[in-house]
């Protein structure tokens, strides 16, 4: 008996990591790639995305000619006296009138280019966030399969101390009908296995929500799981190369950069109102019985318009409100790298505690198995009791349970590490979705965040105040 549980029991503590993978085994890398498939929080990021290509495709539009065409029919009369052209109509008349027109922006202060170029960081910032939420889904897949393992590393240790204390108590009985122990220590060995039968019904319902959180975000039931593979060599060497790499690769700093692009975009295009717009316009129109005269009408215009627009304080409030929307997100991405540079900062405390906690979790459990063989031993030369040896049992349980509870944090941690970094899916080797590619900024070569110069910010609420502020 003794060695048939300690083989077990070391086996299972072990098996979160060492277990061999089945002909048909539901691997790591198929369970993310599932996710990036299948999951609608990363189809609702692509689908936005994709609606905000097409605004970039609205905004390039704005470069091409436009085209208008209008068609009218109705009545009309000329009674006025301004005109003694003989052919004006004192009563209505019934006529049509068909209008076509062409108009090219010339000139707009660049008002449509830095749409353009606004549009196209929004397109990027909107792909960073189809990587973002891969990244965390596939961390959560990582999480969940892990989980999936301990757990039912868990169940088995459960049913294994269970099989012990019924083993146990069975051997106790036999001694209490010879008459050679007390009924108090039956009773006491019954308690035993009664609690070892309800931590073995807890951890069956464990792993039973553990599943069905699996089958709801990888949209696979976890049947014949393989192991989740060490990445040791794979993870950044100190904290500092950690965070390095995190300002750099991490897609909510970069979300938050391409936003910043965008801000500045959008003041650009306010700053712009400063400027006239020039359009070359074309105008065709033909008809009969028009504006009350009687007759045929074709007419044709074709010139450059120049427009230019006043309305009390508007244009410069709407500058001053882009600079502030600029300084909002600036602050947005300031905040942002400070969370992943804590996150990054806490996970490799979390990994640096982890290490340890196994190494002394695994002597723990060596030493506890130990003590219950030795127990044993001393059991069949009369110095220990049955009982005696279930404390032990207890024990050497405990620390087993401890001991894959730590490996399987210890191993999920170092995902965690790399997915605060931004770095899970390129180390694993696994093509995030198309969807997730930034490309629009350097496509349409828009200017670089920060690198267009610092608009100037207006505080004064009138010109005196302005005035006042300049003299002092």
């Amino acid at each position: 008996m003794r060695l048939r549980y300690a083989l077990s029991g070391l086996g299972l503590v072990a098996g979160i990591c060492l277990s061999p993978l089945q002909a048909s085994a539901l691997t790591l890398e198929d369970a993310i790639r599932t996710v990036l498939e299948t999951n609608p929080e990363i189809g609702a990021a692509e689908a936005n995305k994709q609606a905000t290509e097409f605004e970039l495709d609205q905004a390039r539009s704005f470069r091409m000619p436009k085209f208008e065409l209008e068609a009218w029919a109705g009545s009309s009369f000329d009674d006025g006296t301004r005109s003694t052209d003989a052919s004006s109509a004192s009563n209505p008349i019934e006529g049509y009138r068909v209008t076509g027109r062409v108009s090219q922006v010339l000139y707009d202060g660049f008002r449509i280019r830095s749409e353009i170029e606004r549009q196209a960081y929004r397109v990027d910032a909107a792909a960073l966030r189809v990587l973002e939420r891969s990244e965390f889904l596939s961390l959560e897949a990582i999480r969940l399969y892990a989980d999936v393992l301990r757990s039912q590393s868990m169940l088995n240790l459960a049913r294994q101390n269970l099989d012990y204390h019924l083993d146990v108590f069975a051997r106790l009985d036999n001694a209490f009908g010879s008459g050679a122990i007390p009924v108090g220590d039956v009773q006491q060995a019954r308690e035993r296995v009664l609690f070892a039968e309800d931590t073995m019904i807890n951890f069956e319902l464990e792993a039973q929500g553990i599943e069905n959180e699996f089958l709801q975000v990888v949209s696979i039931e976890p049947k014949a799981l393989g192991t989740v593979p060490s990445i040791s060599s794979q993870v950044h060497g100190s904290v500092e190369q950690a965070l390095s790499v995190a300002r750099r690769q991490n897609p909510t700093i970069r979300f938050s950069q391409a936003d910043v692009g965008s801000a500045e975009a959008r003041w650009r295009v306010a700053d712009a109102n400063r400027a006239p717009t020039v359009h070359l316009e074309a105008e065709v129109s033909a008809g009969e019985d028009v504006g009350g005269f009687e007759g045929q009408l074709a007419d044709a215009e074709v010139g450059v318009v120049l427009r230019y627009e006043l309305q009390g304080d508007r244009k410069r409030a709407q500058r001053q409100e882009q600079i502030r929307r600029i300084s909002e997100s600036r602050s947005t991405l300031l905040h942002q790298t400070r969370l992943v540079e804590r996150e990054v900062r806490d996970t490799w405390d979390d990994w640096q505690a982890a290490q340890r906690r196994v190494g002394t979790l695994t002597r723990q459990a060596d030493l506890s198995l130990q003590l219950r063989e030795t127990y044993e031993e001393e059991y069949t030369v009369g110095s220990r009791s049955l009982l005696d040896i279930l404390n032990t049992q207890n024990s050497l349980f405990q620390s087993q349970v401890n001991l894959v509870n730590a490996r399987s944090l210890e191993i999920y941690i170092r995902y965690r590490l790399l997915a605060a970094t931004g770095t899970l899916l390129k180390t694993m080797g696994i093509q995030p979705p198309e969807d997730a590619t930034d490309y629009a900024r350097q496509f349409q070569n828009a200017p670089d965040v920060g690198s267009v110069g610092e608009p100037k910010r207006f505080d004064a609420r009138s010109f005196t105040d302005w005035r006042r502020s300049v003299e002092n």
